[in-house]
């Protein structure tokens, strides 16, 4: 927009509206004082840059409102009618604005960038919430994410259901245990107080009481041992301070776990570790170390690969593992060993200490592995 403004004042000769300026004659090479002034306030006296004319009080013209130099553009080279020009000059609050050719292309070219440059800005600030928003609707609704929870969810409950059908099947191997031992206590009983005319009645509920108690006291001993295992011949550690021997057992056994077993640390689930039998400080004979597990899963899964001991690291040779046992199970695995002992030394040349003998399995599938040794 432009705002016309009044030239500058001078007492030159006036330009007419339509008029050439008037001509300066010279009267003499030695100009007088007064015609050396009139040279001197022709030179201060702005012109319009397009025709050349001399702005005076007189002359319609505007002036640069950006640059405020001498730099003036008459009305006829901005093809203004003079009309205009007056009723401009009449509004003292109009915006208008008039550049001239430099400031006008400084200014155009300066917005121009201006914008762009804004508009760029506010394209890449929308590109990075866009990408943004992107990464956070990847992170929450990742596929693979959510087909991992579906299986780690149905993996958890075939664990489950698997550990429900195993708690009923040993409920229900319980129950017939108890019940068969019962019968055949009672029928054996029923037939000594036959023998004896009746007369031990009460002996024999005693003793009956006695081994249904027993039984039942087994049974719950069995139910405590079933997550443990018992580690033999891991080295203990030569320290004072219980804490310390403690650490260097669970450190130990939980590299033996990941590397051999391959059970995860965050999967083992040590719940209890102790070492079996009084502390001797001359003795060269590590006492073992029981270990009580969390989850049957995890006993299951070391057992399945007991194999892996033959080949593991240095470090890991020469240790076994094994159940823990209920008293009854060892006087039980005893008489099997022996038996097969007997068997072996009464069908064979070879003599017994030519072989081991390892009772393998659990309850009634438990059976006697007769393996040779070698040299």
């Amino acid at each position: 927009m432009v705002k016309p403004k009044p030239p500058a004042k001078s007492t030159l000769q006036k330009r007419s509206q339509n008029g050439p300026a008037a001509k300066q004659t010279v009267t003499s090479p030695a100009l007088s004082t007064t015609q050396a002034r009139k040279v001197k306030l022709m030179a201060n006296i702005p012109a319009c840059s397009c025709c050349g004319i001399l702005i005076s009080d007189d002359t319609k013209a505007l002036q640069c409102d950006r640059c405020q130099s001498e730099n003036w553009k008459c009305i006829d080279c901005l093809s203004i009618p003079g009309e205009v020009y007056d009723q401009l000059l009449q509004q003292p609050l109009c915006g208008l604005k008039w550049y001239c050719d430099n400031c006008d292309k400084a200014v155009t070219d300066g917005n121009s960038t201006s914008r762009i440059d804004k508009l760029v800005s506010v394209v890449e600030k929308l590109v990075d919430k866009f990408a943004d928003v992107e990464d956070k609707l990847q992170t929450k609704g990742d596929l693979s994410e959510m087909v991992q929870l579906d299986a780690r969810i149905k993996d958890l409950e075939n664990k489950f259901l698997n550990y429900e059908q195993s708690i009923d099947l040993k409920l229900a191997a319980v129950d017939a245990n108890v019940s068969k031992f019962v019968e055949e206590r009672f029928r054996k009983f029923e037939e000594l107080r036959n023998e004896q005319g009746g007369t031990c009645s009460s002996a024999v509920e005693q003793t009956v009481k006695e081994e249904v108690i027993k039984k039942i006291d087994e049974d719950k001993d069995l139910e405590r041992r079933k997550n443990n295992i018992i580690i033999y011949k891991i080295p203990e550690i030569d320290a004072e301070n219980v804490s310390d021997r403690m650490d260097g057992d669970m450190a130990f056994v939980t590299e033996m776990l990941e590397s051999v077993f391959q059970v995860k640390p965050e999967e083992q689930g040590i719940e209890k570790m102790f070492r079996l039998g009084r502390r001797d400080a001359n003795s060269t004979t590590p006492r073992p170390l029981l270990v009580r597990l969390k989850d049957r899963g995890i006993k299951d899964k070391i057992w399945s690969n007991l194999k892996n001991l033959r080949e593991s690291d240095i470090r890991f040779k020469g240790i076994s593992v094994a159940h823990d046992l209920t008293p009854y199970q060892r006087v039980e695995m005893k008489k099997l060993v022996d038996q097969a002992k007997h068997e072996h030394e009464s069908n064979n040349v070879d003599g017994v200490e030519n072989y081991y003998f390892r009772v393998v399995g659990q309850g009634h599938k438990m059976r006697v592995m007769k393996i040779k040794r070698t040299n």
